[in-house]
């Protein structure tokens, strides 16, 4: 699961580098071989795949855009191709084609799009065949995978491959707060049925209710943000604003939880006289406002270093 969002961001702060390294990727090829060979295109992209993952298909295109032979899939392609548009496909109204049509230079590289082969978005490089005579051979196209490109820029393939475990583990952490949470819920209410039937103080009833159900709620939002963060939402860890946010609401669940609980202990210590609990009360209060405090700092300073 990828934020095509992040990627299409990552595209555009590194768009020369991207570019000049698939134009490469394209040019280091015999590419007026490659286009009347289709063994020659297998063979090639088995070596190319190896060395570059995110490359996933090649084929070549006649003068008017008409695909010569069948398309040639790497071993890397992310998702089961659609086989359709093979030989005889006319391409000429895709973007690629009409980029490289209209180029006054041999090789061509597309901004993203989304690729109707995987329906992921992808790139391509278009290489214009010449003769020095001045025929026109046709076009080599290549497809590459902006996801893995982008990861290998980045050198992020390992944790990639791990990044399924990872999803794991945080969800049977997730699921296990989120069951903590029931089980407290399900506490602070048979306490409150327990209280009353034996004609305890409907007071301290209450004020222990209260407290199981103010834990249960701080440990439910760390389960759900845990989820979120790192199972259901598709996470860049090379981002700022991703860190941030999880600090945010992991801070604000703390926050929320601790202020309760002083104000908690202030109340039941007025109504049962014991002022000196009042006091603890007021530190744990002053606590979370320092961790507010701090929380609100380290926004602010990350705000600025983004801008």
């Amino acid at each position: 699961m990828h934020n095509h969002f992040l990627l299409l961001d990552k595209f555009r702060k590194y768009r020369s580098t991207i570019q000049d390294l698939l134009a490469s990727i394209t040019t280091s090829l015999d590419v007026e071989k490659l286009i009347a060979d289709p063994e020659a295109q297998k063979a090639s992209l088995v070596k190319l795949s190896k060395a570059y993952p995110f490359i996933e298909l090649m084929y070549s295109l006649d003068q008017a855009g008409v695909q010569l032979h069948d398309t040639i899939y790497s071993q890397n392609v992310t998702a089961a191709p659609d086989r359709y548009m093979g030989k005889g496909s006319d391409r000429s109204h895709r973007p690629y084609f009409v980029a490289a049509q209209s180029s006054t230079t041999h090789t061509v590289v597309t901004d993203p799009y989304l690729s109707s082969a995987t329906y992921k978005l992808s790139l391509s490089s278009v290489h214009h065949v010449v003769t020095s005579e001045g025929g026109d051979q046709g076009y080599l196209v290549i497809n590459f995978n902006l996801a893995r490109l982008v990861s290998y820029l980045l050198g992020d393939e390992r944790r990639g491959r791990l990044h399924p475990f990872f999803q794991g583990v945080y969800t049977i952490i997730g699921i296990s707060l989120i069951g903590v949470s029931l089980w407290l819920l399900a506490g602070a209410f048979y306490t409150l049925k327990e209280g009353f039937s034996l004609d305890h103080s409907a007071t301290n009833a209450s004020f222990g209710v209260v407290v199981m159900l103010t834990l249960s709620l701080a440990v439910f939002d760390l389960g759900k943000t845990i989820l979120e963060e790192e199972v259901l939402m598709s996470k860049d860890i090379n981002h700022y604003r991703s860190s941030r946010r999880t600090i945010m609401r992991f801070m604000a669940a703390i926050i929320i939880a601790v202020s309760i609980e002083a104000l908690l202990l202030m109340f039941k210590s007025v109504l049962s006289g014991n002022m000196q609990n009042v006091v603890f009360g007021v530190w744990m209060l002053l606590s979370a406002v320092g961790l507010l405090a701090g929380l609100g700092a380290y926004l602010k300073l990350s705000r600025g270093e983004e801008k």
